[in-house]
């Protein structure tokens, strides 16, 4: 079924001027929400990519399985032995009043300070669009500067891009009031939506669940596996009779890539959902559900989960394939191998990172439009081929607010924990390597900021996404029910007059 026409028919102006009208059946076609029913949705019924979702369930009972045969060795073994003949047990970590205030005001203050940037990219967007521009770019010849002080070479190549982007500015500066529009227009929406930060959130309280589960799960597969292998340090290295450890690690680390992959895209998927129900349905005549965050969520974790498991999937044999790169770099005695092993992992690092680029893009046209993984592929295709260069500036420019967002919170956060270590003196602190102590509280601090500030950036990262991808596919849809917004974002960026198969809006 071809696309609805937004254009003129050979160049002529149209013969009328009423905005175009979706069917369910349209590929190109909006989630429709129902008149009547509070915000759901009625899309397509039919659940995609099916065999990715078993897939996936298969995995997730593969896994649980694998752990619970290791638990059961673990659970009749629950002593080391050691060459005297006397035993290790765990010693549990008992948590005094001092860290349990520690971690709640932890808590408190990046959260505070995660809210507070959000705030600042609200209030001011056109100068932190600037500065996080200016400083990332001094920041990747800072980079390099310290890798040539440490003797490698590559910092040259970190200086080289930097200055070349210093050279390139009046570029970048005109793609900046575009990227300034979205950001406005995605935080505007944001504050509409507050439910998409709550949906952030639960992912990265997910994330959480999940590796902490893992975790524990790879602990018990490797000793059980290491016990079968009959491994032993030689010389400094690990030597086993067989390959069923090593089989293990590479089947524990694409179970973790996967989850991780497909926790992280549902939530993508719901945020992207809610943003389009926002560009499609506001300001028109049906007008935009007051709370479509659980119907996109639904949506993510039914019809659209097969898709989300499949394009994870293939991040997921990436990474893993890193991962045995990696591995036989680091256990090689050869120096060729090992040299031809890091360069194949440089390769399967930068393909990682694009693919990544292209997932994050066509899991917006499965949440917007419900198409199965491989038609949204195609469509993102086709659109990177015809804006692949303005979607990656406009991805850079807001990834920069992100990151300078993201490093300033981490840092003050790092900090906080110097200071109240400092002053408190815990007592986990007073009767331990002081050093080692702080080390490790402000290395935690920092982390608890990243995660933190993860937050309000997946929400941004996926709206900008979203709204870049409608403005490519439709943007006679953004004339038609906002009409101020869409001259506004015209004046900055002329393409916005051609959706990506050609067609050109037209004005009533």
């Amino acid at each position: 079924m071809e696309a609805p026409n937004y254009g003129h028919d050979n160049g002529a102006p149209s013969s009328h001027h009423q905005p175009p009208t979706y069917t369910q059946q349209e590929e190109h076609a909006p989630l429709i929400p129902k008149a009547n029913t509070d915000g759901k949705f009625t899309p397509d019924a039919s659940y995609k990519d099916v065999w990715a979702a078993i897939l996936f369930i298969g995995n997730l009972f593969g896994y649980f399985g694998l752990t619970y045969y290791s638990a059961k060795h673990f659970i009749s073994n629950p002593f080391t032995v050691l060459e005297d003949g006397s035993s290790i047990a765990s010693n549990a970590f008992l948590a005094d009043h001092a860290f349990v205030i520690l971690a709640l005001t932890s808590l408190a203050f990046t959260f505070s300070l995660s809210y507070g940037y959000f705030i600042l990219i609200q209030r001011y967007t056109a100068a932190l669009v600037k500065i996080s521009w200016f400083f990332s770019v001094f920041f990747t010849i800072a980079i390099g500067v310290l890798q040539i002080l440490s003797g490698s070479l590559w910092g040259a190549l970190s200086i080289a891009v930097g200055v070349l982007c210093l050279f390139l500015y009046k570029y970048w500066a005109s793609r900046m009031a575009f990227s300034v529009l979205v950001l406005e227009t995605v935080t505007s929406v944001t504050r509409k939506y507050p439910a998409t930060l709550a949906v952030a959130f639960s992912g990265l309280v997910l994330q959480i669940i999940w590796c902490a589960i893992w975790i524990f799960g790879l602990v018990l597969n490797y000793q059980y596996f290491q016990t079968v292998s009959n491994c032993r340090p030689v010389d400094n290295k690990m030597v086993c009779d067989n390959n069923a450890l090593y089989i293990a690690m590479i089947y524990l680390n694409f179970v973790m890539f996967w989850n991780t992959e497909v926790i992280k895209n549902v939530i993508h998927v719901t945020i992207s959902g809610v943003f389009g129900v926002y560009y499609f349905f506001e300001g028109s005549a049906a007008g935009a559900p007051a709370s479509p965050t659980l119907a996109s969520a639904k949506r993510a974790l039914t019809t659209s989960f097969g898709s989300i498991c499949f394009g994870s999937l293939l991040i997921a044999l990436l990474q893993t394939l890193r991962y045995i790169l990696n591995s036989l770099r680091s256990d090689s005695d050869d120096g060729i191998q090992a040299f031809l092993a890091m360069c194949a992992s440089c390769i399967l690092s930068m393909l990682e990172g694009l693919f990544e680029i292209f997932n994050k893009f066509a899991f917006t046209q499965v949440a917007m439009y419900g198409k199965p993984f491989v038609r949204a592929a195609k469509d993102t295709w086709e659109l990177i081929k015809d804006r692949g260069v303005e979607a990656l500036v406009n991805d850079s420019l807001v990834g920069n607010v992100l990151g300078m967002g993201t490093l300033a919170v981490a840092l003050l956060s790092g900090f906080f924990g110097y200071v109240y270590v400092s002053i408190v003196q815990p007592s986990f602190y007073e009767n331990q390597d002081k050093d080692l102590v702080m080390f490790a509280v402000i290395f935690v601090e920092m982390i608890l900021g990243v995660a933190m500030m993860s937050v309000p950036n997946n929400v941004i990262d996926s709206g900008v996404t979203t709204t870049f991808v409608a403005l490519a596919e439709d943007p006679q849809t953004l004339l038609d029910t906002k009409p101020e917004l869409y001259h506004a974002i015209a004046v900055q960026y002329p393409e916005v007059s051609l959706n990506v198969r050609g067609q050109a809006v037209y004005h009533r």
